[in-house]
C-alpha cells in the first residue's frame, strides 16, 4: 500500500513538472533543485527524485552537479525530426479515417477547426495551440492501436507544443494553419486516403518551416504569463539551413499541394542559445507539506 502511494505521488509529480516545462513555467535553461519542486508539488523528495529521473531519461531536464536540474533547451533540429515522426503517426490515422469514412470523427474535426478559426481571428495564440493539439489527436486516434504508441505520440506532441510556445505564430500563420486543416478534412470526406496522408505530412513540415523562419525575426520568448523575454543580439544565430544565393525553394504551398493530390484547384536555422534563468518557486508551508505526505 505504501509503495502504491509513492508510485501515485511520483506519477503526479512527473505530470506536474512536465506540464510546467511545456507551458514555460520552467523556461528552457532554467535551474531548480529537487527540494524546491517538492515544496511546490507538495510531495516528499523521494517521489520527486523518481519523477525527475524519468524526465531526464525523456530529455526534459538535465542533472547538473552542484546546481540541481536544468530544463533542457529546445533544439529545433530535433523538433524537425520529432515532427516527422508525429506526421507519420497522424498520416496513418488519417488513412484509417479516410478508408473507414468515419463521419462522426470528420464532423468533430470540422467543429474543432471552426473553433480554431475563431481563435485565430481573436489572435489567441495559446488557446489556439491547445485547440490545435486536440484537433490533431482526433486525426491520429485511428492509427494508435497500442498504448505505447499513444504515449510516444503524447511525448512528441508536448515537445512540439513547447517549441511553438517559444515561437508564437502570427495571425496570418494561424489562418493558413486552419486552411490546411480544411483541405485535410476535405480529403477525409472524399475518402481519398493517399491525399489525406500527403496533406497531413505536408502540414507538419510547413509548421516546422514556419518555426524556422520565425528565428529570423527579432528573438522573443513567450513565458507562461505571456511575458516576452528579449534575447541579446549575440544570442541570435543565423539560419543553418537556407537556400543558396539565387536559389528558389521548390517546396509547394498548401494550395499547390492540394491541387496536386486532390486533382484540381481549391479555394532553417541552428539551435539558438537560451538564457539561463533560475526560476523562483513558491514554497508551501511546511505543516501543509507534512500533511500531504
Amino acid at each position: 500500500m505504501a509503495r502504491a502511494s509513492v508510485v501515485s505521488l511520483s506519477e503526479s509529480a512527473y505530470q506536474s513538472i512536465r506540464a510546467a516545462i511545456v507551458d514555460l513555467t520552467f523556461p528552457p535553461g532554467s535551474f531548480f533543485l529537487d527540494r524546491d519542486v517538492a515544496d511546490l508539488v507538495g510531495a516528499s523528495r523521494t517521489p520527486i527524485r523518481e519523477a525527475l529521473t524519468r524526465l531526464e531519461v525523456e530529455g526534459w531536464v538535465e542533472s547538473v552537479p552542484r546546481k540541481g536540474f536544468r530544463v533542457s533547451p529546445v533544439d529545433f533540429d530535433e523538433i524537425a525530426e520529432m515532427s516527422e515522426m508525429i506526421a507519420g503517426m497522424e498520416a496513418s490515422g488519417c488513412v484509417v479515417l479516410a478508408r473507414e469514412q468515419d463521419r462522426v470523427r470528420t464532423s468533430l474535426l470540422r467543429e474543432a477547426n471552426a473553433q480554431l478559426s475563431q481563435l485565430a481571428d481573436e489572435g489567441d495564440v495559446v488557446g489556439f495551440l491547445f485547440a490545435d493539439d486536440r484537433f490533431h489527436r482526433l486525426t491520429v486516434a485511428g492509427g494508435l492501436r497500442r498504448r505505447l504508441t499513444g504515449s510516444i505520440y503524447s511525448l512528441l506532441i508536448d515537445q512540439l507544443h513547447r517549441a511553438r510556445r517559444l515561437r508564437p505564430a502570427s495571425k496570418e500563420d494561424l489562418a493558413r494553419h486552419v486552411e490546411e486543416h480544411r483541405l485535410l478534412i476535405m480529403a477525409l470526406e472524399l475518402g481519398d486516403a493517399e491525399a489525406a496522408a500527403l496533406l497531413c505530412r505536408g502540414h507538419r513540415r510547413r509548421l516546422v518551416e514556419r518555426l524556422r523562419t520565425s528565428l529570423e525575426s527579432p528573438s522573443r520568448e513567450l513565458g507562461s504569463s505571456g511575458l516576452a523575454v528579449e534575447l541579446a543580439e549575440e544570442d541570435r544565430v543565423a539560419p543553418a539551413i537556407a537556400p543558396a544565393e539565387g536559389e528558389v525553394s521548390d517546396a509547394p504551398s498548401s494550395e499547390e499541394e492540394a491541387e496536386q493530390v486532390l486533382g484540381g484547384p481549391v479555394g532553417d536555422p541552428a539551435p539558438r542559445r537560451v538564457q539561463r534563468l533560475r526560476v523562483p518557486l513558491p514554497r508551501r508551508n511546511r505543516s501543509e507539506g507534512s500533511q500531504r505526505r
